[in-house]
């Protein structure tokens, strides 16, 4: 299967192609920025990054301390321990989906089907383009003594759902019921096709090698657009 690249993303104002590393770049700054209070950043930029190529299974603090060229002590200044700096980790990856997701159903889009659809596709996008992270931050909040600004982060993600819902219901667009009932069967369909295809469950097998990230969003428009014709109003 095509490993799918993420695309350029703006980093302290700075323009980071697919093939460039965000911790490379913060590191030819670290020691102005450090002063400035940009180590926390650039921890938590480190530790996406192994956790989306590799894997962060026994990397302790010191030893990404030691990666990004300052102490232990320094890091734990930012961090209480390894843990929390993960739980910041899945934080930062609620919020940058919200405002995809946000961002998407916004763009000029009439209430209802299409909003929910663009939310749903931006949500997909997310998912395909960052799986390991997608899971880190399911799994995290999922902890029973998840952090309060975690626990929140995920409940926006939600409340961005549930809004869209509510309007389509007030529009006549969606069929009425409990909107928070119909809101989390979108949810857990949206998740559960962004999960499946993101391990290649929903790709064909004839043409897995040559799946690209567009090919797959294009898959899962027709997949919304089959849920989303059960979640009309019957005419």
């Amino acid at each position: 299967m095509k490993k799918l690249m993420r695309p350029s993303v703006v980093y302290n104002g700075n323009i980071v192609k697919p093939n460039v590393s965000i911790v490379n770049l913060s590191l030819k700054s670290m020691t102005a920025s450090y002063h400035h209070g940009d180590l926390r950043n650039v921890l938590l930029a480190y530790a996406r990054e192994q956790l989306e190529r590799a894997s962060l299974d026994g990397l302790s603090m010191r030893e990404m301390a030691k990666a990004i060229g300052v102490s232990h002590t320094a890091a734990y200044r930012h961090f209480q321990d390894r843990r929390a700096l993960l739980q910041a980790v899945a934080v930062d990856g609620f919020q940058e989906m919200l405002g995809a997701t946000r961002a998407a159903a916004g763009a000029d889009r009439p209430f209802g089907r299409a909003q929910l659809k663009a939310s749903g596709l931006a949500y997909i996008r997310f998912g395909l383009m960052h799986p390991r992270l997608l899971a880190h931050m399911f799994s995290a909040v999922g902890e029973p003594d998840a952090p309060e600004d975690l626990v929140h982060a995920g409940a926006q993600l939600f409340e961005v759902l549930l809004q869209l819902v509510s309007t389509g219901q007030e529009e006549g667009v969606f069929r009425a019921g409990d909107a928070r009932q119909l809101s989390h069967a979108c949810w857990a369909m949206v998740h559960g096709l962004t999960t499946l295809m993101g391990v290649g469950v929903l790709r064909g097998a004839g043409d897995a090698q040559d799946t690209d990230l567009t090919g797959a969003l294009q898959e899962a428009a027709q997949a919304l657009d089959v849920f989303i014709d059960g979640l009309s109003k019957p005419v």
